[in-house]
């Protein structure tokens, strides 16, 4: 299944998300975990931590204000595996959390490799010299990676992993850049449609969005490709989905 946002930091639609947030109830239903949209969103990107500036990367950019900007990212990357070691004590985190692999690779304590400070770096590079396309970035997720210096990113399975389900789910992410817009995509081998997908691709903008802003870059589209698009049928019933979706569409 695959899904495409072509505007990915716009304004949510209140009629959807208040549809959504109505049939995801903290706990667990059916033996499944429930988490609200915004714990979902906050796993891939944790809003809350970031003290947006409201500045963007430019060549325009005096010292002062860049020096403010790229204070902002390092304040969050530094709280943020900070908190990983008591993350990492909820059963649901104990591989590490998409976010701590993104800035920690691997993603279980602090002082792994920062993949996104990374990514920025070679961005603002393109941003610099007026490179208005490039394919050359991504970000590992899932499997075993190597990080090198030289390459970005190259995930690696051992031929007896035959995991359907459970972390991570997300295993890649694919940074585009194109006539000078920063496109996302995302690579997901199990994808719950009910329980996560909505929080999935508000935490995938929002990082999209965070990514353009330190690189300079306008946001593109994000793309998101689940290999196995769950309905969720067991937990909510076929019913049950029927009605969240007329919920979306038309408010009844």
């Amino acid at each position: 299944m695959i899904s495409t946002v072509e505007d990915p930091c716009a304004a949510e639609d209140p009629q959807v998300r208040s549809a959504v947030d109505e049939v995801l109830t903290g706990g667990r239903r059916n033996g499944v975990r429930i988490q609200s949209v915004d714990t979902v969103a906050g796993t891939i990107f944790p809003a809350e931590m970031y003290a947006d500036t409201g500045l963007a990367y430019g060549l325009g950019l005096g010292p002062e204000e860049l020096g403010k900007l790229d204070a902002s990212a390092a304040d969050l990357y530094a709280s943020y595996t900070e908190m990983l070691p008591i993350l990492t004590t909820d059963t649901a985190n104990k591989s590490g959390t998409y976010f701590g692999r993104m800035v920690s690779w691997p993603g279980r304590t602090g002082g792994g490799i920062n993949q996104i400070a990374d990514r920025i770096t070679r961005l603002r590079r393109s941003r610099d010299t007026n490179r208005a396309q490039r394919n050359l970035e991504d970000i590992a997720v899932g499997g075993e990676a190597e990080l090198l210096a030289d390459c970005a990113g190259l995930q690696v399975y051992a031929a007896s992993d035959r995991r359907e389900r459970g972390f991570p789910c997300l295993v890649h992410v694919d940074l585009t850049l194109y006539e000078g817009r920063l496109s996302m995509a995302a690579t997901y081998r199990h994808q719950y449609l009910v329980t996560k997908a909505y929080g999935n691709l508000l935490g995938l903008s929002r990082l999209l969005g965070f990514l353009a802003q330190h690189s300079g870059f306008e946001v593109g589209e994000l793309m998101v490709n689940a290999t196995f698009a769950d309905a969720e049928q067991g937990t909510y019933t076929k019913q049950g989905v029927a009605d969240l979706l007329a919920a979306a569409r038309d408010g009844s």
